[in-house]
């Protein structure tokens, strides 16, 4: 909620518990009760309606462990289980079914493991923000440094940052 307060982003929560270190989705599963945490994310979706939905780490494992993989997964059933009448329809008293146009993963290149590649949607995220007197990179790396419990920061950046986006489901950009 700190680095929330940096940056200026929405928040949300699901029934997940941060259980510590996860080998795998199928480990962590086993703590999380994968139905009820769709739910929530199905939810959110509907709720919040968004028009484009990109998932930090990828579904296959490259994302470092199990609480990482298992967000993908949940992120790729949501997308289309928040549009379908018949999946959660007791939400329906509340929200109607929604469907993002589209589903990107934020690929990554840390160390030597490179899942960019040229033919993926490239987005320069290193703009100037005049109104808060920072870069993008500036107000990621003061935010991302107030997950004090993650015991990492990173260095205030300013100028071009391209990031990779790999299209998954739903229309082309």
């Amino acid at each position: 909620l700190a680095a929330r307060r940096i940056d200026g982003a929405e928040q949300f929560f699901t029934r997940a518990n941060d259980f510590g270190y996860s080998k795998n989705p199928d480990e962590t599963f086993g703590f999380w009760n994968k139905d009820s945490v769709l739910a929530d994310v199905v939810w959110v979706i509907r709720n919040f309606r968004p028009d484009v939905i990109i998932m930090r780490f990828p579904t296959t494992g490259e994302g470092g462990h199990g609480h990482h993989t298992a967000s993908a997964i949940l992120a790729l059933e949501a997308f289309d289980a928040a549009a379908d009448p018949t999946r959660f329809p007791e939400q329906l008293v509340y929200v109607s079914t929604w469907q993002a146009k589209r589903l990107f993963w934020n690929t990554f290149n840390f160390g030597d493991n490179n899942t960019t590649s040229p033919d993926q949607l490239t987005i320069d995220v290193g703009g100037f923000n005049p109104l808060m007197g920072m870069s993008y990179g500036e107000i990621a790396a003061i935010s991302r440094s107030m997950h004090k419990s993650q015991g990492f920061g990173s260095a205030k950046n300013r100028g071009s940052m391209i990031e990779y986006f790999k299209p998954i489901k739903g229309e082309s950009a």
